[in-house]
């Protein structure tokens, strides 16, 4: 094979980039490796994963969508023959991680955990292999910044494959899991704070989903990343909501004073923001992606519930950014002057992504109907001064009506009520104004709409019903969600097929989109992707 790129210097660029420190003696056994691998005709396991590795690192530097993607197959190509020589487990663990980046879960976590237990026996107790060179992707896309490089330098730091593989490996295994605050994500969590005791990027998410969770003992590894990392502002910001979510708001003081001294020290101050709250705020500032002015990346503070009890804030919290890998192909398609409507936009992350992106040109109505989401949302557009949102406390349906929400202890999953919901004295409800997705665009006079998400439990059919004119003037993409506590909503489909719609998931890493043409296809997918056959109406 004739590759058009230089291995070593992308991989020691890769680890200048990431600021990764080695130590004499990993130093001579990476330099070993990178001078004795046959780059251009590979013949071992390990040198075919070495090989992969370096056509990961090209691609991730490539703007270039062709160049990249040629780059990925370089890489699939390699790990694949890698891994049928059977020989070296970093090839399943790189198989395994990319299968995960193009959001192949389920068959990324099958890779991953077959070799994880099938490399334990070796491990322990046949010696040492060779080691090779290893790959993280970006973690995040914020404030999350240490996590790969904290990562890459505990497995180029190891002298034996074997150990490189199970930490490798373990990685890979929490990656499989979209969401990590539920029973398999904790277990994961744990197993990579046993393999990595050392590092502080596990022990801040393990603590706060644990705390999400209810585990309540989760606080410990809060407070061993603090002993790792005082000036943090994560972990002082999970500390303070920790402990305001046990009721202690002395110990909550003692957290945010410890912030409010390092805040006072830092030319960056969105990470430090929530540090200037009264310890009676409803909500709390964490550091988001809020697209790009001109060619500089703003970031935001974006306005949440001050509670590890949320999902929304936990995720962000811990992993920098939001799980749903369509928000990818959001950020892509929102381009200046466009107008957007984010139906059930709860706190603003679909929102809030678009913001900056459309530019003074163009509008992103933000309708949403929890009264507590509408406050944060207002707050993020004060506190960041963004003048292209407007806000709307409504639900869309498909008649005009007075409803009531039903509020869900996560706020993430309220709904209008229904005839299945027992509305007694123990239910929670608000009084929201209902109106179509017609009369809300006529309403409004909007004389232009390129894409609509809609986030909702199950309302979506209803949605799209009152939107019929809409969809046939102005030909909108919408993102939906396919995928409910009910399981995968066809009827949806079958509506948005009947209108000339196509339908496709998101494929990320290689940032396409395939087709979804059948039920299976659905599986694993968060959010359906329609695309209009046609051109809008005139």
């Amino acid at each position: 094979m004739t590759i058009d790129f230089d291995p070593k210097l992308f991989y020691l660029d890769y680890i200048k980039q990431n600021q990764v420190e080695i130590t004499d003696t990993a130093t001579r056994q990476l330099t070993h490796v990178l001078d004795n691998c046959q780059w251009e005709q590979p013949q071992t396991a390990l040198e075919w994963n070495n090989l992969a590795v370096a056509a990961l690192i090209a691609a991730e530097g490539c703007d270039n969508s062709l160049t990249h993607g040629l780059y990925a197959e370089i890489a699939f190509d390699a790990v694949q023959a890698g891994s049928q020589l059977n020989s070296h487990p970093l090839c399943a663990a790189h198989l395994a991680l990319l299968n995960c980046m193009l959001g192949n879960y389920s068959e990324a976590a099958r890779i991953a955990f077959s070799a994880f237990i099938n490399n334990l026996q070796p491990t322990y107790t046949e010696g040492k292999i060779e080691p090779g060179i290893v790959y993280i992707p970006p973690l995040t896309r914020t404030h999350v910044t240490n996590g790969r490089s904290e990562q890459l330098q505990r497995i180029l730091n190891t002298d034996n494959g074997y150990t490189q593989a199970m930490l490798m490996l373990t990685e890979v295994l929490c990656r499989t899991q979209i969401v990590l605050d539920n029973h398999t994500g904790l277990r994961l969590l744990h197993l990579m704070n046993q393999l990595m005791p050392d590092l502080i990027f596990p022990k801040i998410r393990l603590g706060i989903y644990s705390i999400g969770s209810q585990e309540l003992e989760g606080l410990i590894y809060l407070h061993q990343a603090s002993d790792l990392e005082l000036d943090h502002p994560i972990i002082l910001q999970s500390l303070y909501l920790a402990y305001l979510d046990l009721d202690q708001p002395e110990s909550a003081s003692h957290w945010q004073k410890i912030g409010i001294d390092y805040a006072s020290q830092r030319l960056a101050k969105i990470p430090w923001q929530w540090t200037q709250l009264s310890i009676d705020s409803p909500w709390t500032y964490i550091p988001f992606d809020g697209g790009e002015t001109g060619t500089i990346e703003r970031e935001i503070a974006l306005t949440v519930s001050a509670s590890l009890e949320s999902p929304t804030t936990r995720c962000l919290l811990a992993e920098g950014d939001w799980f749903e890998r369509e928000l990818e192909f959001w950020r892509q398609y929102i381009q200046p002057g466009m107008n957007a409507i984010d139906i059930g936009a709860g706190v603003g992350i679909y929102t809030f992504s678009a913001a900056s992106r459309v530019g003074v040109n163009g509008t992103i109505y933000a309708i949403e109907p929890y009264s507590k989401a509408i406050d944060c949302l207002h707050e993020t557009c004060r506190l960041n001064q963004i003048k292209n949102v407007k806000i709307f406390r409504n639900a869309i349906d498909d008649r005009a009506s007075i409803s009531e929400l039903v509020l869900q202890s996560s706020s993430e999953f309220n709904h209008l009520a229904t005839r299945d919901d027992s509305l007694d004295s123990a239910v929670e409800t608000e009084v929201v104004s209902c109106l179509t997705l017609d009369d809300f665009v006529d309403r409004e006079k909007i004389d232009r709409l390129e894409i609509i998400k809609i986030s909702t439990e199950g309302n979506e059919l209803k949605i799209l019903h009152g939107g019929d004119r809409t969809l046939a003037k102005f030909a909108p993409t919408i993102i939906y969600n396919s995928y409910t506590t009910k399981g995968i909503d066809l009827a949806v489909a079958q509506y948005l097929l009947d209108r000339d719609y196509e339908l496709f998931r998101y494929q990320p890493y290689l940032q396409q989109l395939i087709p979804l043409a059948n039920e299976s296809d659905f599986t694993e997918v968060i959010k359906a992707i329609a695309i209009p056959k046609v051109e809008p109406r005139e």
